[in-house]
């Protein structure tokens, strides 16, 4: 008998057992499909995450995080990436840096008629980023979950008024320039969880991402999940992968139904159970039940698209010198940022001399509506081909120089990573708060669920804080 049961392949759920572990509690993390970080081909080594990492500076999210479980530390394999990322457009190129005045002045070098106003715009966000932070340290659900936290909320009504003047004005910029418009949509897609653009003070946390710091490692998230499953095992918990839920029994205790290898079958129970919102067999939880909390009725959230990306082993000159680990490649200023018209490219480094040698590592991500998820390889196939040609105007050699291409290996990944890598979701924001959260207890007493949908303004940290507050649930009781 274990006292908790964790579900999901994603990192939040990597890490509520890894918190719950460290707390003493006796923990089995299912990981179904298994952990993947990196992917190795023809001396390829493709990062299959396409998410910018952030949250892993001194005293930042995930390394006082290591720091209070007392796991294994990776801050020395950690990079610091300047620039953090890049927009690429038509006509512009922005290289969004660590120094705020060294970015600002990029941003305002492809932009100058609108240098000004950019400039007011980082120096305000600057201010409700770190108004934001703060609330987050401090209220790590988010949204107000009683009497204090309402008094506490009422604090910020200042700045989200200021906020939302500051937006406006921001808005009004945008509106006088197509091409300024889609560097900050693009940014959204880049670092956000939702479709369409941020508001309130969690969009100013977003944009001032690359003054926080955005890192890379060498093994990609596969660093990061060892270091989780690591800790869960040295305190003497388990990991479970490559293994199929086949029925959950849910009552006093949870009872769950494992099939491992051919034909074999094993029953685990605990006293409580975590789920991750990605997991694709909720129905199992649900059975009779067509909803699991309240927030899915009274505000649901959607998955709206999908990633899919293709990995290219290429010769290392068709690649720019000075291109970023990140970028995001918008084809087109007029069309809607999800309607094909973006592409993230992610280059893979394995060491420091990386764009000195005569291969490099791409991947290519696109965002494809959800209802496409039926996926035939036709339609991806012709996917795959429409990146690639828009691709041209910013890697115009790129075709004559692809020396590794495995569609059903990138197929093939990109449909297993729908349980690990985040989507992009639509959640209407609460009307009393303006927050883009909710709840993560369930109808059942002995039963929450963990995941960055549960926290999207916080991108991709939230989904780290997510499985933080999954363990302090089973924890308080």
């Amino acid at each position: 008998m274990y006292d908790l049961i964790v579900i999901g392949d994603d990192l939040s759920s990597h890490v509520a057992a890894a918190v719950a572990a460290g707390y003493g509690m006796k923990t089995v993390l299912v990981a179904e499909h298994g952990t993947g970080g990196i992917y190795l081909a023809d001396d390829f080594v493709f990062s299959t995450d396409p998410t910018p990492l952030s949250g892993f500076g001194p005293t930042q999210t995930y390394l006082t995080l290591l720091a209070e479980i007392d796991a294994p530390p990776i801050e020395r394999d950690a990079k610091l990436l300047n620039p953090a990322y890049q927009i690429i457009l038509p006509e512009h190129r922005i290289d969004f840096f660590n120094d705020k005045e060294a970015m600002i002045n990029e941003i305002a070098r492809e932009f100058p008629l609108q240098a000004r106003e950019i400039n007011v715009f980082y120096e305000a966000a600057m201010k409700r980023s770190a108004v934001f932070a703060r609330w987050l340290h401090e209220h790590p659900f988010i949204k107000p979950l009683g009497i204090k936290d309402y008094y506490n909320y009422l604090k910020l009504v200042p700045h989200l008024l200021m906020q939302q003047l500051e937006r406006a004005r921001l808005l009004r910029t945008l509106a006088a320039d197509a091409a300024l418009k889609k560097v900050f949509e693009a940014q959204d897609a880049l670092l956000g969880n939702a479709t369409g653009c941020q508001s309130g003070l969690a969009s100013s946390f977003q944009y001032c991402t690359p003054f926080r710091g955005v890192y890379k490692f060498q093994q990609g998230k596969q660093i990061i999940f060892n270091s989780l499953i690591n800790k869960l095992e040295d305190r003497n918990g388990s990991y479970l992968s490559n293994c199929e839920i086949l029925n959950i029994k849910r009552g006093e205790n949870i009872e769950i139904e494992i099939a491992v290898g051919a034909g074999n079958t094993s029953v685990i129970s605990a006293k409580k159970l975590i789920v991750s919102t990605k997991w694709d067999a909720m129905h199992l939880l649900l059975k009779d039940k067509k909803k699991i909390n309240f927030g899915d009725w009274f505000n649901p959230v959607k998955v709206s698209h999908l990633p899919f990306t293709i990995h290219l082993g290429c010769a290392r000159k068709c690649i720019p010198e000075k291109m970023s680990r990140h970028v995001a490649v918008v084809s087109d200023i007029q069309r809607d940022i999800f309607d094909n018209n973006l592409i993230i490219l992610g280059a893979n480094m394995t060491d420091e001399d990386a764009f000195a040698a005569e291969k490099i590592s791409l991947t290519a991500t696109v965002f494809l509506p959800h209802d496409s998820a039926g996926w035939p390889k036709e339609k991806l196939s012709a996917e795959s081909s429409a990146m690639i040609d828009r691709l041209e105007f910013f890697l115009p050699f790129l075709k004559e120089n692809i020396l590794f291409f495995d569609l059903d290996k990138s197929i093939e990944l990109s449909k297993k990573s729908h349980r690990v890598f985040n989507p992009k979701y639509q959640l209407k924001r609460s009307f009393i708060t303006g927050f883009a959260a909710r709840t993560n207890r369930t109808r059942f007493k002995n039963v929450y669920l963990t995941g960055a949908s549960l926290l999207l303004d916080a991108g991709f940290e939230g989904e780290i804080i997510s499985g933080m507050n999954a363990a302090s649930r089973v924890i308080a009781q």
